[in-house]
């Protein structure tokens, strides 16, 4: 019989090596759910996993323990079923796209989804800028709509795995965010508990995201697809770029009208695109469509109108107001917005996703500290992107904004993410890997 290591044993082994004993970490868990081990010690051994890692196998035992906090859904009746989560990034509305597409071609997506962390936005967030919009459904209003509508969207509740809502904002307090671990265990205990048997992961690599080049993105993706396999899921991922804003749009209102001139056939075309490969391998993994046919069913998809109206029927279930999808005048509007001039005239060779991200937390778009509101209308639009050849003056991004005494810092900030130089670039790729191997 494995005898757990006590609380504080674990910790002090954590504090000089990497995390290693299963069932110290299974014990750990339940014991900080259960309340005889603090918030404190559990912000200690989030920092020894980020400072000297965790090992596979405690990394499951981690996500099984925080699995079994909750209830976990079980949807094999509703088959096949799909849903989609990202590691975070800027101007990410994929979400908004990719569900309803899905949708469309007959996966039934259930999807849980969390609040910005950091510089980075969070679907709850964006969805709760669409007026009436619900996203703490009830577990069984959940299932109903699943069953019903094709779609259902919602956060994490006291009932599914509560530990980690408390986790996630434990993490984004001390620091502890940047793990490729704790993201993975993160992900993956939602995405276990929520039931689905079919998971696409966009995982992000760049400036504004929390994995700084490939190899650590590839490493949390190929956790992410062993915990998903553990449970026998169907786990397939992209890793997209995000040296750049994704869309044009950075803020919660903001973000919701990007998606829906996608949905409507327009809009930005790195995020429609991204949307389009992330519903393609939803498709494919639960064989609605053949194997490498998935992009172009759903770029039909997107084009007739199916996503669109899948979209209107998701939202109106939930509560809101369909026609945020086609007409922008529904969604809240910041009272002001100012232009941000281009310093210098040029090409634009980078666009830090990180900064602009910070401009939009700093306007109210995201949250400087856990407690703060989140204003749904401000946030960052932008005119120019790497590639983009702008002349000194010219209005290269605006700021929407409801409180004028912030717009300098959030001026200066994107601003400062803009470099200009008088010679040609190409935009950065968009996906850099795929784990469908059509990357």
């Amino acid at each position: 019989m494995v005898t757990a290591l006590e609380p504080l044993e674990l910790l002090e082994r954590a504090r000089h090596a990497e995390v290693d004993d299963v069932e110290g970490v299974r014990a750990f868990v339940a014991s900080w759910t259960d309340g005889a081990v603090g918030d404190a010690q559990m912000a200690a051994l989030c920092m020894a996993i980020c400072i000297n890692g965790i090992t596979a196998e405690a990394t499951r035992a981690l996500c099984d323990s925080m699995v079994a906090s909750g209830d976990r859904l079980q949807l094999e009746r509703f088959a096949p079923t799909g849903d989609k989560h990202s590691t975070g990034g800027v101007g990410d509305a994929v979400t908004l796209i990719t569900v309803p597409l899905a949708a469309a071609l007959g996966v039934r997506m259930a999807k849980m989804s969390g609040r910005g962390l950091g510089h980075t936005g969070g679907t709850l967030d964006k969805l709760s800028a669409i007026p009436g919009m619900r996203v703490d459904l009830e577990l069984v209003d959940f299932v109903r709509q699943l069953r019903d509508v094709g779609v259902a969207v919602m956060g994490t509740s006291t009932r599914m795995v509560p530990a980690d809502k408390r986790l996630y904002r434990l993490r984004g307090q001390t620091g502890t965010v940047e793990s490729p671990a704790l993201i993975a265990t993160s992900i993956m205990s939602k995405k276990i508990a929520g039931g689905a048997a079919n998971i696409a992961l966009d995982v992000k690599v760049g400036t504004g995201a929390f994995f700084p080049d490939v190899a650590a993105a590839r490493e949390a993706a190929e956790i992410m697809v062993s915990l998903g396999a553990a449970w026998g899921r169907d786990v397939r991922y992209v890793i997209s770029d995000m040296d750049q804003p994704l869309g044009r749009m950075v803020g919660n209102a903001l973000e919701v009208r990007g998606a829906a001139e996608v949905l409507r056939g327009g809009g930005a075309e790195d995020l429609g695109d991204l949307s389009v490969r992330m519903a393609a391998l939803l498709a494919e993994s639960a064989g609605v469509v053949p194997a490498g046919e998935g992009e172009a069913a759903a770029a039909h998809a997107l084009g007739n109108g199916g996503a669109l109206r899948m979209a209107e029927r998701w939202v109106e279930a939930q509560g809101g107001d369909p026609r945020v999808w086609t007409d922008d005048d529904v969604l809240p509007r910041a009272p002001a917005a100012i232009s941000v001039p281009a310093p210098a005239g040029g090409m634009v060779h980078g666009l830090d996703a990180r900064e602009i991200g910070e401009a939009a937390r700093w306007l109210g778009a995201g949250r400087l500290h856990p407690a703060q509101f989140i204003d749904p209308a401000v946030g960052v639009e932008i005119h120019a992107k790497i590639g983009d050849g702008v002349s000194e003056g010219e209005t290269v991004a605006t700021l929407h904004v409801r409180d004028a005494a912030l717009a300098d810092r959030a001026m200066q900030l994107v601003r400062g993410a803009y470099r200009i130089v008088d010679a040609p670039v190409d935009p950065p790729t968009l996906i850099h890997e795929s784990s469908a191997g059509d990357g």
